[in-house]
């Protein structure tokens, strides 16, 4: 079986085809699951990859206006903190390859979101827009006693990670992006096509698969297979929706006059996600034209598990010239 890891756009051809234009929750759900059953299912699926985490960590869950929030600690306490964010309908596990490299010199924070996925679970206020995230992601830093962080995100986290830092730029010592979805240009025109095809088109589990293999660049490894089946439980098992969360946007310099704080930007080098990754790069550094933009040859959008170990060493070179608390 082919497998893809750390995907962050599920049906993104289908959102191609929409538009993007934001979609509010109307109320925010008894739980991210289907059912018990579902939910049993998704967290069997989650522990079982949590088998390969590479380091020591701990569960912490912490309430925000938006319910209990599920977070995976790893790294030396009283390091200064990395905060990752997962793409979407992924979770904290999709950090898996990452983490180790990063607990060695960081405390780190992989977050599952309130709104899909994972462990956390909703309650009260609905995550509508990026000002509730904001005061969702701000809950984090005081729970955990910090005025600022570095953040990191893959696709959809990516977008968020930036889009925190617009809104919080206090808040934010430094931004990694990982091969981001939308946020500086428009996905490529396959991606709508193959989309509708596997998602809107008598989806199931095995299309699901086909795409992600597809968007991935075909790669697969036993880990990331896991990883994988993981994702498909939560997407055939939740009770979100695509359009049941805040959508991601496209960002143009004139929107980022106050992300000032130093910015990575890794972008998978096959074209897939866009057609051409360099046009990509270009309008990334038209938008933000301090950050470092790079694009990793011959990887998909699973590029932080696809070439591991050299965007584990860019990450850690990146935050140690630019991200000093202590």
């Amino acid at each position: 079986m082919k497998g893809f890891d750390a995907f962050g756009i599920l049906p993104v051809g289908l959102l191609l085809i929409l538009g993007c234009a934001a979609s509010k929750q109307k109320s925010t759900p008894a739980s991210l699951y289907k059912s018990p059953e579902a939910k049993a299912i998704a967290y069997e699926s989650y522990d079982k990859v949590m088998e390969f985490w590479p380091v020591a960590y701990e569960e912490v869950w912490v309430e925000t206006d938006y319910g209990t929030s599920h977070v995976i600690v790893s790294g030396p306490e009283g390091a200064d903190p990395v905060f990752l964010l997962p793409g979407l309908f992924a979770d904290a596990t999709m950090w898996y390859a990452n983490v180790g490299a990063l607990a060695e010199h960081y405390r780190v924070y992989c977050l599952d979101q309130i709104t899909y996925g994972g462990k956390s679970e909703p309650e009260g206020n609905t995550v509508e827009d990026i000002h509730d995230y904001v005061t969702w992601f701000s809950q984090h830093l005081a729970h955990f006693g910090y005025d600022k962080a570095a953040v990191a995100g893959l696709s959809y986290g990516s977008w968020l990670g930036l889009a925190l830092a617009r809104e919080i730029p206090d808040a934010i010592a430094a931004v990694i992006m990982l091969d981001p979805s939308e946020t500086f240009v428009k996905m490529g025109g396959a991606i709508a096509w193959k989309g509708f095809w596997n998602f809107a088109f008598f989806p199931n589990r095995n299309k699901y698969r086909n795409f992600f293999t597809w968007i991935g660049g075909g790669f697969s490894s036993p880990q990331s297979d896991i990883w994988l089946e993981h994702m498909l439980d939560v997407i055939e098992h939740g009770s979100v929706g695509m359009f049941d969360i805040p959508q991601h946007r496209i960002y143009y310099s004139e929107d980022l006059t106050n992300v000032t704080m130093p910015v990575l930007v890794l972008a998978g080098g096959k074209p897939i996600v866009y057609k051409d990754p360099q046009v990509f790069a270009a309008a990334a550094a038209q938008a933000l034209p301090h950050a470092e933009i790079e694009i990793v040859p011959g990887t998909g959008h699973s590029l932080n598990v696809e070439k591991a170990d050299a965007v584990n060493a860019r990450m850690v070179d990146f935050l140690s010239r630019n991200y000093v608390q202590h």
